[in-house]
């Protein structure tokens, strides 16, 4: 899989939550049904047609590192990553903080 370190572009975001690991494992679960993903219960790797993403998680945080060739690439990982924190945290609405 692609790291991060491999392509020109890159973004970090978090989302605070107490429920990290529970997010993670939702997510990639749901990100497995259409790309390649591997996870366990405190990091996952997704690797979706325009670019990568890292998921780790502790026990207070839920963190992305994402990567992409160009710009657009990334733009597109950082929308999915948007739109499924907001979709799977609908009841406690979260929104992940890029940096």
């Amino acid at each position: 899989m692609t790291s991060s370190t491999d392509t020109p572009f890159s973004t970090q975001g978090q989302v605070a939550t107490p429920e990290a690991s529970r997010y993670l494992q939702r997510l990639c679960y749901h990100f497995s049904r259409k790309i390649k993903v591997q996870y366990d219960s405190l990091q996952g790797e997704a690797q979706f047609p325009w670019g990568h993403c890292s998921l780790r998680a502790d026990e207070r945080t839920l963190s992305f590192v994402c990567s992409a060739d160009d710009a657009l690439a990334l733009a597109q990982v950082r929308h999915a990553i948007d739109a499924h924190v907001a979709l799977f945290s609908r009841k406690n609405p979260m929104q992940v903080e890029w940096v």
